[in-house]
């Protein structure tokens, strides 16, 4: 065997052994993802779901703009230590209050409704 073909073999056992390693790491990569608990957003998204069902719960036979303005007064008390959560709330206003609304209107009990909106 002369020297070009020695490292042509050796190459592509490098090359393999660089494949292995590469799908180990990402196999390694994976599972220390999915073994991860839920990340702080999720544990936000929890406590503002919760605090908007504790809010409109005593709320639902008013005006849903009422309860859009009573659930925004609370997320500012709550949260306004933390400045990117008031914004986060105001986002979950618009965009989640109604489903919870409508959770609690179909007779659902407010224990449940985060936990059937996989908020918790």
């Amino acid at each position: 065997m002369n020297l070009l073909e020695r490292k042509q073999v050796y190459s592509s056992k490098q090359f393999t052994a660089l494949q292995m390693r590469f799908f180990i790491v990402l196999a390694v990569a994976v599972a220390a993802a999915l073994a991860i608990p839920g990340s702080e957003s999720d544990a936000l998204e929890c406590e503002m779901c919760e605090m908007a069902v504790r809010t409109v719960v005593p709320m639902l036979d008013q005006d849903t703009k009422d309860i859009e303005n009573a659930v925004n007064n609370e997320c500012k008390q709550l949260l306004h230590k933390i400045p990117f959560a008031t914004q986060k709330c105001q986002k979950f206003v618009d965009t989640d209050l109604n489903k919870i609304i409508k959770e609690l209107e179909s007779g659902t009990a407010p224990k449940d409704v985060c936990k059937n909106l996989n908020m918790c």
